[in-house]
């Protein structure tokens, strides 16, 4: 197997001088990795490095090696510095958590594993990372690929151990779990039942509380291995609606005969202050980008994607990206056009990171909210789902917690060539993937009125309206000083004349 470990690198190490020329993120724990990332002057010629935690084994120097190998895979031809080496940092730890979590798969699955350990030991991650680096290529490189295809392909490079069923389970379950953790598109269950794929059904409360996941973009959440030979954007389509979509958005202003005139996104009708006081919206984080802007209106919920720090990492050239041949594939089985689809998926995660800022950054009032609401997830409540290390995005905190003027969002938004704030935005430009989304939540938003005087006054949907009410109530109260102080004075004026008048009959005899 060593041979075909250091094959498995050799195409993505070839393309750099040197692993310290091109790899410069801080060798620096969890919690510090933003602060960490924002020290981009010192970090040009360090490897990619991370602390691990307490209860974590440090790992080898070969399990270090691998794991760069995919990280380097992952990211293309990215310099790994600034928010990028932060965004490394949190995938490295995110990933190996669930090795750790489906560690009870890995182990009967790959050769190199011992059957009886119940955790993995030292070294034991050069075979993990060999197993997900060899997925990865295959997924990012194989037209129309199947589950089943991976599988003899890591059977024929004798990387799995022997399986008595015929349909070969727990390989295609740990594979089907792998390439969730290599597109976020879905998150298997850690524990699937023994003929069945199966993904993952909560969400995640802002106070940390798991709920039950209410969509409609999914249709099961689990299936058998009827449809493994199948493409993959054809087995997770018998999930439901996960591979996304760029399209153009003609939605006219309702109200208006004769003219329909192209609506926009504005910040102060999508802004989270707006929804969480004007529209009673509440805010679940889901693991998987399919979900990502999609309003329940019967619950008044609003999902968002929870990693910011992998749409980070996988805002890469559009060839280079990993996701682009299943989205290509998928665009190409649903067009009738002959020629190859090009889908823009760097726009796809550009615009997953741009919708915060739009909801949170811009905003301050929003991105305030934010930090009160989910004061330290890291610190004070252990993590969101009180499990693993990795829940704690620490870019969602800059993102949603944070002015998008502040050093560190700034930083972040010029890395992925995002434009300066504005106060609307054009669906079909800004949001080609998103913007049905955005202008529904925008048109559920604007059947709500201010139900009391502090959502009244703190809407500012309509900026002009809202200026208005405000001189209206400053006039009102002005006017209301003045006939108060003239009425005083009027009082003062009557008491002066009683008090003359009673001064004047004491004076007379």
């Amino acid at each position: 197997m060593g041979n075909q470990d250091l094959e498995l690198g050799e195409s993505v190490t070839e393309k750099k001088n040197s692993w310290k020329n091109k790899l410069s993120a801080p060798n620096v724990g969890f919690s510090q990795s933003i602060s960490a990332g924002s020290r981009s002057a010192t970090l040009q010629t360090r490897s990619l490095g991370v602390r691990e935690n307490s209860n974590m084994v440090a790992l080898t120097k070969a399990e270090l090696q691998r794991r760069d190998s995919l990280i380097l895979f992952i990211v293309g031809d990215q310099v790994i510095k600034g928010s990028l080496a932060a965004s490394c940092n949190w995938y490295s730890r995110y990933i190996e958590s669930k090795f750790r979590h489906h560690w009870h798969l890995l182990r009967p699955a790959l050769k190199g594993l011992a059957d009886d350990s119940l955790e993995p030991q030292t070294g034991d991650f050069v075979v993990v990372y060999d197993f997900v680096i060899t997925v990865a290529r295959l997924f990012k490189t194989k037209g129309d690929l199947a589950l089943v295809e991976i599988v003899d392909e890591l059977d024929n490079r004798d990387m799995l151990k022997p399986q008595l069923d015929e349909e070969r389970a727990i390989p295609n379950q740990i594979v089907f779990a792998s390439l969730g953790w290599l597109s976020m598109l879905y998150d298997a269950v850690t524990h699937p039942k023994a003929d069945k794929l199966e993904v993952t059904k909560t969400t995640t409360t802002s106070s940390g509380y798991r709920n039950p996941l209410v969509t409609r973009k999914y249709c099961t959440f689990k299936q058998g291995f009827d449809y493994i030979d199948l493409p993959l954007y054809s087995l997770l389509g018998r999930y439901g609606d996960l591979i996304p979509e760029a399209k153009i958005h003609q939605l006219p202003e309702p109200g208006f005969s004769g003219s329909s005139p192209v609506d926009v996104i504005m910040v102060q009708s999508v802004c989270f202050n707006t929804l969480q006081h004007l529209a009673e919206l509440k805010i679940e984080w889901v693991t998987s980008l399919a979900l990502h802007l999609e309003l329940d209106s019967g619950k008044k919920t609003l999902k968002l994607f929870q990693f910011p720090s992998f749409c980070r990492m996988m805002y890469v050239d559009r060839k280079s990206n990993i996701l682009t041949r299943l989205l290509n594939d998928h665009a190409a089985m649903n067009s009738e056009d002959v020629r190859t689809p090009d889908v823009p998926t760097d726009k796809f995660f550009q615009e997953i990171l741009l919708s915060y800022r739009l909801i949170f950054g811009q905003d301050d009032r929003s991105w305030r909210a934010f930090s009160r609401m989910v004061p330290v997830w890291e610190g004070q409540h252990g993590c969101v789902s009180r499990e693993t290390t990795w829940d704690c995005d620490p870019m969602l905190l800059v993102l949603c917690g944070k002015s998008t003027t502040s050093e560190d969002a700034c930083r972040i938004y010029d890395e992925i060539d995002i434009n300066e704030p504005a106060s609307y935005y054009d669906p079909n430009a800004q949001f080609p993937f998103f913007g049905k989304r955005l202008m529904e939540l925008q048109t559920f938003v604007k059947k709500h009125q201010p139900q009391n005087l502090k959502g009244l006054f703190g809407d500012r949907r309509d900026v002009s309206a809202w200026y208005t009410l405000w001189s209206n109530q400053v006039l009102i109260f002005f006017a209301s000083l003045t006939i108060f102080l003239m009425a005083l004075s009027l009082v003062f004026q009557g008491w002066q004349v009683l008090l003359a008048q009673k001064q004047l009959n004491q004076s007379t005899p």
